[in-house]
């Protein structure tokens, strides 16, 4: 599948790197306004570049958009993305906005295209065995969920001029975005209510708080409490967070070692029982792969690939339900 890549910042640059490597996949075209930014596809691989996404769709053969830019400018390339005719695969968060939302799954209803948008965690192999065997009652009723997630960002993004590092709520639009998708995918219930708080540390490396915790209640009362910090000191967890799911008869848990790899696993803990190692290791190095093998392979059978627009307007009504907790210091409710 020939791509066309909008956006040639820290992460456009690793998806190029990722699907000119990848056999099912290249690269026809990169899209990028800033001048020194567009020399590096052209230097690095050959791959010409354009200010305009119109203009590179003129001058190359595509199948498909991806959308990389600063989210903030998602929408308008989305929807010009859909105007071409172009099939679609769309960075989180979609958007930055429940209104700009509501514009693209408008958009989405009348593509000739396919439009994903890239929560590539829910590909995890251990997030579909979670899945499974909470649908098999493991460990009976549920009757709570803890998530617990811990990343110091600048050991990743070296620049400290990167946009991200100013953002606002950076820690619940850029990262509880992935574990809100993954409880909705693993329990396939809906979050009714949220209250959040953000709070500040002395070691904070961005211009706002890196911290946030959210007491959620999913469809059936349930309640689900995340604790995320990526500017952490000590132990770090998998990107995926660890994960712990109280049942009326047990409790599973999944959750993941680091050292060169991150490693997860998942156990069923079952009281006077010995303890039972569902899935012992599992090396997670590139989250993406999955997910693009997932979108081409959605595209050859004409199928939705997921998750679709529609489905990701539910987790980031989360999110933005999330922030608006923040701000109004009080609980918000979804439905």
């Amino acid at each position: 599948m020939n791509f066309i890549v909008a956006g040639v910042g820290f992460w456009g640059r690793k998806w190029i790197e990722l699907l000119q490597e990848h056999p099912r996949a290249s690269v026809a075209a990169a899209v990028e306004k800033n001048q020194l930014a567009a020399e590096w596809p052209q230097q690095t691989y050959n791959i010409p570049c354009f200010p305009e996404l119109s203009t590179a769709a003129a001058k190359v053969s595509a199948d498909a958009v991806l959308v990389v830019t600063n989210p903030s400018q998602h929408k308008p390339v989305i929807l010009q993305a859909v105007g071409l005719g172009k099939h679609v695969l769309i960075e989180k968060p979609m958007v930055t906005s429940m209104a700009e939302a509501a514009e693209v799954a408008a958009a989405a209803e009348h593509a000739s295209g396919l439009i994903m948008v890239a929560q590539g965690y829910r590909f995890v192999k251990a997030a579909a065995l979670v899945r499974e065997r909470l649908v098999a009652s493991d460990i009976g009723d549920l009757q709570a969920i803890k998530i617990r997630f811990r990343r110091h960002l600048p050991d990743v993004i070296t620049n400290p001029e990167h946009s991200i590092f100013a953002l606002p709520h950076s820690i619940l639009l850029d990262m509880s975005v992935h574990h809100i998708d993954l409880l909705r995918f693993m329990t396939q219930r809906e979050v009714t209510s949220v209250l959040a708080v953000e709070h500040d540390t002395p070691d904070n490396a961005f211009k706002h708080p890196s911290n946030a915790l959210s007491l959620m209640r999913l469809q059936g009362d349930i309640p689900v409490i995340w604790d995320g910090d990526w500017c952490a000191r000590g132990p770090i967890t998998s990107w995926e967070g660890e994960w712990h799911f109280v049942g009326s008869k047990g409790r599973l848990f999944w959750d993941g070692v680091i050292d060169d790899v991150c490693r997860t696993s998942v156990r069923l803990e079952i009281p006077a029982e010995p303890t039972k190692e569902l899935m012992p290791v599992e090396p997670v190095q590139e989250r993406r792969v999955p997910l693009l093998e997932h979108f081409i392979d959605s595209i050859e059978r004409a199928e939705q690939p997921q998750p679709s627009v529609a489905d990701n307007q539910k987790t980031l009504a989360v999110v933005f339900a999330s922030i608006e907790s923040v701000v109004k210091k009080r609980e918000v409710k979804l439905v």
